[in-house]
């Protein structure tokens, strides 16, 4: 019974994670992002990576919700905390959509923070057949939304008025980049398993930022240096 009640949160969590984001771009009420936009936010192609992300997270669920799979030790260990995940930034898409931007600072470290549980929980259960899935999975969505943790950050100031070019956010924002980097390359080298995609999402979003002309220089070599850091503990942990 248990095993039942989590695969259908779980399931039912991961359809909202896939499916607001993506009616609502069909249906003109996309998130709009551009409307608070920061130094340290990647330019618009980098946002691809989402679909990876989906494709890879809807790929677990449906292998933790198999009859096979519901009992898996995979399952009962990260199921909980990835359906705590995907239903925050479903929220966090609505919020985004409807015009309260003003609460996605809160739900998206929330998400993050989910996010994180079930990555390191996969790093303690032994693997078996198809629960390689979840680590890799959870890996890409915890790598790209912790760095954008720290961009809805300043987004949410920039939304309550300050301008984004403000030298105190530019050099607060550009910290947030150092720190949420340094994290990052702290968990890839800590990892067993899933830190290539962890790497790889975190990376993309730094090397992207750090390529823009039109971000501050201070903020570019950060991101660059990021970018070094995190596929730097990727390759010493291979």
């Amino acid at each position: 019974m248990t095993d039942n009640l989590r695969s259908v949160a779980l399931a039912s969590s991961c359809a909202a994670f896939v499916a607001v984001p993506c009616l609502g771009a069909l249906l003109g009420r996309g998130e709009q992002t551009q409307r608070y936009d920061t130094v340290i936010t990647p330019p618009d192609y980098a946002f691809a990576v989402w679909g990876p992300i989906f494709a890879g997270c809807a790929a677990s669920t449906v292998v933790q919700c198999l009859p096979g799979g519901r009992g898996d030790p995979m399952s009962r260990r990260t199921g909980w905390p990835l359906a705590g995940a995907y239903a925050a930034n479903a929220v966090w898409s609505v919020a985004a959509q409807s015009g309260r931007f003003g609460l996605t600072p809160v739900l998206l470290p929330v998400a993050t923070a989910f996010a994180a549980v079930a990555y390191g929980r996969a790093q303690r259960v032994a693997l078996a057949g198809r629960a390689s899935l979840t680590p890799a999975s959870t890996g890409l969505l915890l790598g790209w939304t912790a760095l954008a943790s720290t961009v809805n950050l300043a987004a949410g100031v920039v939304a309550s008025g300050v301008r984004k070019s403000d030298p105190r956010l530019v050099s607060a924002s550009t910290a947030g980049v150092l720190v949420a980097s340094a994290a990052v390359a702290g968990e890839v080298a800590r990892s067993r398993r899933g830190r290539v995609p962890l790497a790889l999402a975190s990376a993309w979003g730094l090397a992207t930022t750090a390529l823009m002309r039109s971000r501050p220089l201070g903020v570019r070599v950060v991101a660059a240096g990021g970018t070094a850091a995190v596929l730097a503990a990727a390759v010493r942990r291979a």
